[in-house]
């Protein structure tokens, strides 16, 4: 009888043993699984990220090439109205010059 009581104690402290290994390893498989999701976590936040800047980079590139050329047409308009604005003094500047040459050589 007090061989059988042993027995059973042994039994169950192996049972129990048993237990606590198949509860440790299922802890790693756990901790493992977890980690395993943050890294998956980790990589889609950082590939969402990527996406996000690369978004706003295109879109500030856009806005500045828009702004770009909105100042290069608006300094096109003044080159030009530049140019007209010289043309139509250059006739004056012409007739003024030769008028300062005739007096000239008209006193002479």
């Amino acid at each position: 009888m007090t061989t059988d009581i042993i027995k059973g104690i042994k039994e169950t402290e192996y049972a129990a043993e048993e237990k606590i290994k198949a509860a440790q390893q299922k802890a790693k498989d756990i901790l493992m699984c977890a980690e395993q999701e943050a890294v998956h976590i980790i990589k889609a936040a950082e590939d969402k990220a990527i996406q996000e800047s690369k978004k706003q980079l295109e879109a500030a590139e856009k806005e500045a090439n828009q702004e770009a050329e909105n100042k290069r047409k608006r300094n096109n308009e003044l080159c030009q109205e530049l140019k007209r604005k010289a043309g139509e003094k250059m006739e004056e500047a012409v007739n003024l010059v030769l008028e300062r040459i005739v007096s000239m050589n008209g006193n002479s």
